[in-house]
């Protein structure tokens, strides 16, 4: 009977073997029914239990090891398939993987008598296409009760290493892991001896894993190349991304992992961003001689397999360079990730049997000394580097440095040091979170992006789960109209210093004390309860506090619901028919069992404090000591399942359990993408991570999605973050479904389901509660220093000297000092005054499900309009223009130092602010703001311009300005314009070889003649008279000499 041209056979498995044979160049046997046993048979097998082609493994050894006689080729042989019984099928792979990938093990006798080993070759790694490619099709296997019939199974030099299974097109790909492959590793295990790995495939949609792997891990390979942006999951892609002969081989070599962090192993594949991400990083490190040791940044988005990505990248390198006996320091900036990280190269046997805490560097001393040494391998916190004094180490060998979370460790006098005293290194800087548009530094220590991997793409994969956003705030209303007299009057009585002062008026501004009041925790708690409970299958949660003092308020609110909701569901048990009953009862068991802990850092005078609000800190402390809190919470089956958290396990700390995160902290950019993703790992079982907002961080959100996001052209639909009512439709259609399903059977879901109401999400209106006064000499010295520290990010301690960094220390001594005084401020017996007063004030209205909308406490969307509605219904608006101002103000002082000519723009901001504090009326507040937004529109135009007028920096414009005149013909002014671009990038291009050089003499002058220079070489006669040079020349010399004191 003929077979249909849509069988499986037919429409997937027949045009795969085409395509292994007439475009990757692979010999492809069909075998079923054909096959031939025997020595001189088809294959040369003489037994369908072999699964090891000798006839092309022998000559393979030969060739490969010139010292091997051929009697000693059967003894090879059988020390490659030999294998203790005692071992599992995962454990006699990783034993044949060793061999096949370092070679056989082969005992040798000197003339002495003496023995030694040697290693035979089995795969020639350096030349790819001298290998045999063999692709059996239908190829029958035998055990001693068994007979299975594989779809491929791909030989290279006679070796079994890929297995691949296939079904119909209109078959789901899972089939082929649940019905065969589960099925082969107990029936015939010897094929998976020596597999490499697995591919599953219906055609339309492939996976690719290993012996051991959950299906949940097994993933797909849709690019050839990073560039290949939409992607396919098609067969087609598949082979030709992992079957090329080259490709093979290398996965094969540089890609295979066997992690014995846990046990039983677990045997690992990189997955395709990993395998040409980590590719890229060994091609750059090739070029290091050309990239001056910027080998780049490598951006794979958090969650996706960073780590294993690094030690990918150490072991090519290693293997396959031209590297110098390499050492690779990997820095990170926390504890828990040196840690982290260093376990997972050893239990990937980096590390060989050594722990690693042997190559942990203990002190600043210790990483000089191991770096002055050729360890393989340096594990240590940036911090390290905190000797200024030592010496530069220019070894013969290489030095990689491996740098996590590059963002954030590469910046500060330690990264400097490091810099300094290893100035042959080769870099790579790691992130799991996209270089904002500012962050220069980056980019001047390890370069540009090397691979992107972004989060979108992630998803699209995989390699990550979706999340999904769903916001539970509730309206809050302040009942009291006078709450602002009242807090005034509280403070008026209190007796503050100046940084107490200031401290409460900054943290008023920050609308703390409407976050913590006890309404709305108290609201919040019980909305946790019931949806937590309600979704209680999901993973483990986490919750996210503004402070250290919500996360204990929080959890001691949790706590108390938590057991009325018990005792609730205990008598609802006596109401229900027997499967209802049994279901209940396995949520009550579950919620009994659940434990929930406070994780927060530990710190001076806590006791005082908490005692202050209320609170006792000591048994959180005593659980967070005695017990491995991080190790329970990773673990799945742990009933430490609620963790109150404000800071600590927001980054670096990896729980794939983890379903549910709960925001009541504002977060942006780097942080708050870090602490979502801390959800959306792949975890068995998992299919989605849920991101509950009781604070409004959606607008943060997604401008974090709008950086991660580094896709063009792409079209913005199916964002990995979604609204929940796209959640909604899916779930609903699939619950449809299942209704349907079962109520075929004659049971009905909706009995088991009780219906609960839910807060309505609206915006909360906050009451202008602001302390305003008029600004004074800190601000504006907090506002330059911030300012200076700024510009220092885009620079280095080599460019711009070190008496020019050390000035920028003692600003920022300075500073520190400032901020410190009123962050040590003791103001926590006033904050509970003044909380008190809130609570009172403080409401919450919830409404149904049905009603529920979205609250976003960022008010940065709203027009100017309806601000300047707004101002006209509020009693108190200092804090909104004080803000305003400060804002304002750092803008004008930036544009001082770039154009004197601007300096009219400060003194009209100064009246304005003069008025402001004179006038506090109605009038005067909305003139004062009409005239900062005109001002603000001016600024912008102004700063603009240069972009119209032709020039590439503000700087050219600033010159040209300065030497302009009202009375100048089309000529004179393109003259002009000339003059200024050669002027300025002439001193520019100087100044950047100078060191203060306003403090000396010889460096000004020097500047004066440049300038001097080139206005008598380029303007006009005409129009400017030797005088006029004079004039002209002085007024652009104190513009730079002004802007570069200034900074």
């Amino acid at each position: 009977m003929p077979r249909s041209r849509y069988s499986e056979e037919e429409a997937v498995q027949k045009p795969a073997g085409e395509l292994l044979r007439r475009e990757l160049g692979w010999d492809v046997v069909y075998c079923y029914d054909e096959e031939k046993l025997g020595e001189d048979g088809t294959l040369g097998r003489v037994s369908y239990e072999h699964v090891i082609l000798e006839r092309y493994l022998v000559p393979a050894l030969l060739e490969l090891n010139e010292w091997l006689e051929e009697d000693e080729i059967p003894s090879v042989i059988s020390t490659l398939k030999s294998s203790l019984a005692t071992d599992t099928l995962l454990q006699t792979n990783e034993k044949k993987y060793e061999m096949l990938r370092d070679g056989i093990p082969v005992e040798r006798v000197r003339p002495d008598g003496s023995t030694y080993e040697e290693r035979a070759r089995v795969f020639d790694f350096e030349h790819p296409e001298m290998n045999s490619f063999l692709a059996c099709e239908e190829l029958i296997v035998k055990s001693p009760f068994y007979t299975r019939r594989c779809d491929i199974v791909g030989f290279v030099n006679g070796i079994p290493l890929m297995f691949v299974e296939f079904k119909r097109h209109d078959k789901d790909v899972r089939r082929a892991y649940e019905d065969n492959f589960t099925d082969y590793q107990s029936t015939i295990p010897q094929i998976f001896h020596y597999n490499a790995f697995v591919i599953l495939s219906n055609g339309f949609e492939s996976k690719i894993g290993t012996l051991g792997s959950p299906y949940e891990f097994f993933h797909e390979w849709k690019r050839l190349d990073e560039t290949d942006e939409a992607g396919s999951v098609e067969l087609a892609t598949m082979l030709r991304g992992v079957c090329s002969k080259k490709n093979f081989m290398d996965l094969f070599e540089n890609f295979i992992l066997f992690d014995h962090f846990t046990s039983p192993a677990a045997k690992i594949v990189a997955r395709n961003h990993q395998f040409l991400g980590a590719n890229k990083a060994v091609e750059a490190f090739e070029q290091r001689a050309i990239n001056g040791g910027k080998l780049g940044v490598f951006w794979h988005t958090q969650g996706s397999g960073k780590s294993y990505s690094m030690v990918f990248i150490a072991r090519k390198i290693k293997r396959r360079s031209t590297a110098k006996s390499p050492t690779f320091l990997v820095l990170t900036d926390r504890d828990e990730l040196d840690t982290q990280i260093s376990d997972t190269f050893q239990s990937c046997g980096c590390l060989g049997k050594v722990a690693s805490k042997s190559y942990i560097a203990s002190s600043g001393e210790d990483l000089i000394e191991k770096l002055r040494g050729n360890p393989s391998f340096i594990f240590s916190l940036i911090h390290k580097f905190n000797n200024a004094d030592v010496e530069p180490i220019v070894p013969d060998h290489d030095i990689i440095i491996l740098s996590d979370e590059a963002h954030r460790t590469n910046n500060g006098i330690y990264a400097d040091n490091m810099n300094r005293i290893l100035p042959t290194a080769s870099k790579i800087g790691f992130t799991g979170t996209p270089l904002l548009q500012d962050d220069h530094l980056t980019k001047r220590t390890f370069g540009g992006y090397l691979s992107v991997y972004d989060f979108k793409r992630a998803v699209e994969d995989g390699a990550t789960v979706p999340l999904y956003y769903e916001n539970r705030s509730d309206l809050l209303q302040i009942d009291n109209p006078d709450i602002n007299d009242e807090l005034l009057d509280a403070l008026e009585e209190m007796d503050l210093d100046e940084n107490q002062s200031e401290k409460l008026q900054r943290d008023l501004s920050r609308d703390v004390h409407i976050l913590m009041s006890r309404p709305r925790l108290e609201a919040i708690a019980k909305d946790f309860v019931n949806h937590y409970s309600t979704i209680w299958e999901s993973g483990k949660a986490m919750f996210i506090s503004v402070n250290k003092v919500a996360c204990v308020m929080m959890y001691d609110l949790v706590q108390k619901y938590w057991a009325e909701a018990i005792t609730a569901e205990e008598r609802r048990l006596a109401k229900l028919d027997q499967q209802e009953a049994l279901e209940l009862q396995r949520k009550i068991s579950w919620m009994e069992e659940t434990e929930m802990a406070v994780v927060v850092s530990q710190e001076q005078n806590e006791i005082s404090r908490f005692n202050a609000w209320g609170l006792d800190i000591a048994p959180h402390r005593k659980k967070m000591v005695e017990r491995k809190l991080d190790d329970e919470f990773k673990d799945k089956a742990n009933p430490l399942r609620i963790v109150f958290v404000c800071a600590m396990w927001l980054t670096g700390f990896d729980v794939k359990s983890l379903g549910t995160m709960y925001f009541d902290k504002p977060m942006k950019a780097h942080s708050l993408m870090q602490a979502i993703a801390r959800a959306n790992r792949v975890s068995e079982g998992k299919s989605n991570g849920l991101i509950v907002d009781y604070i409004g961080i959606v607008k943060a959100m997604r401008k974090a999605l709008a950086d991660y996001t580094n896709t063009p052209g792409g079209s913005g639909e199916d964002e990995p973050v979604v609204d929940k009512e796209k959640l909604l439709a899916r779930i609903a259609e699939l619950i449809g479904e299942e209704e349907e399903h079962l109520r075929s059977r004659g049971f009905e879901l909706k009995s088991l389901i009780e219906a609960q109401g839910f807060a309505k999400l609206e915006e909360i209106k906050n009451g202008a509660n602001a302390v305003s006064g008029s600004l004074e000499d800190r601000k504006r010295f907090g506002i330059l220093a911030r300012e200076v520290l700024r510009m220092f990010k885009f620079t280095n301690i080599q460019e711009v000297g070190e008496e020019l960094w050390g000035k920028r220390d003692a600003i920022r001594a300075i500073y520190h000092e400032l901020t410190k005084q009123v962050d040590v401020a003791d103001t926590t017996e006033q904050m509970v005054a003044l909380q008190r007063i809130v609570d009172d004030c403080i409401s919450v209205s919830s409404t149904g499900e049905d009603k529920k909308a979205s609250t976003k406490f960022d008010i940065s969307k709203i027009d100017f309009d309806k601000l300047r509605a707004e101002f006209s219904r509020v009693k108190r608006k200092e804090l909104l223009l004080d803000d305003f101002s400060a804002v304002l103000e750092e803008r004008v002082a930036r544009a001082m130092k770039e154009n004197p000519l601007r300096a009219d723009f400060y003194r009209r901001y100064e009246e304005i602010i003069d008025e402001y504090n004179a006038e506090q009326d109605k009038a005067t507040i909305e003139r004062t703001f009409i005239e900062l937004m005109r001002l603000s529109e001016e600024l912008d135009e102004k700063q603009k311009e240069y972009i119209r007028e032709g020039f590439t920096s503000e700087q050219q414009m600033s010159v040209f300005e300065l030497l302009f005149k009202e009375d100048l013909s089309k000529a004179d002014i393109k003259a002009i314009k000339a003059v200024a671009i050669e002027l300025n990038d002439a001193i520019e291009e100087r100044l950047a070889e100078m060191v203060s050089w306003t403090e000396k003499d010889q460096t000004k002058d020097t500047v004066k003649t440049i300038i001097r220079d080139c206005l008598w070489r380029g303007l006009p006669e005409d129009g400017y008279s030797d005088q006029d040079i004079v004039v002209y020349a002085n007024e652009i010399y104190n513009y730079y000499y002004i802007r570069d004191r200034a900074a």
